[in-house]
């Protein structure tokens, strides 16, 4: 009879633990991201890779050794009763390909460039927030993708090349 029990209890875990996986209850830690968006995107694992995770955002640039080719992958870790970050988006455009993307989703910000415009600089200043300001530093050339919290309405994002002219963002997509 015990025996019977603790078969049932192993069914019923497993049972619990597929529809955690069948419901999207369970995503991908933080530091599993990276592999993931390789496994699942088909990313060649000679190319290198930029990425930032913030707590509810990652965002990752995956590209070749040329700078010829590059795909993105944007998670979130999304808010209530779900573990892990979940795939929300990824490919590749020319907003990234020839300037800056912006991807928003409310909470958090994705910054993402093959960097054609030499980004050196890029600072996010809220005059009410608790984060005060933030400062990124870039390579100039180098591809970067970086997550941004966004701490109130008030913030904003000035991006800057090393001789401190001011650089536009070309695309921007927000999201909820």
């Amino acid at each position: 009879m015990k025996k019977v029990y603790v078969i049932f209890a192993v069914f019923l875990l497993l049972l619990g633990i597929s529809a955690c996986f069948r419901f999207s209850i369970i995503g991908v830690n933080r530091d599993g991201l990276e592999r993931d968006a390789r496994k699942y995107q088909k990313i060649d694992g000679s190319w290198q890779v930029s990425k930032s995770v913030t707590d509810n955002l990652g965002a990752l640039l995956f590209y070749d050794k040329h700078l010829n080719d590059f795909t993105y992958s944007i998670y979130l870790n999304r808010k209530g009763f779900s573990f892990g970050y979940f795939f929300r988006s990824g490919g590749s455009t020319s907003g990234i390909s020839n300037g800056i993307r912006a991807f928003n989703y409310g909470s958090s910000m994705a910054l993402i460039s093959m960097n054609k415009v030499n980004v050196a600089r890029i600072e996010c200043v809220s005059e009410t927030g608790p984060m005060q300001e933030a400062v990124h530093m870039i390579e100039p050339g180098e591809p970067f993708a970086i997550a941004i919290p966004v701490t109130d309405d008030s913030m904003t994002v000035k991006i800057y090349d090393q001789n401190g002219n001011e650089i536009p963002i070309t695309e921007i997509s927000s999201y909820d």
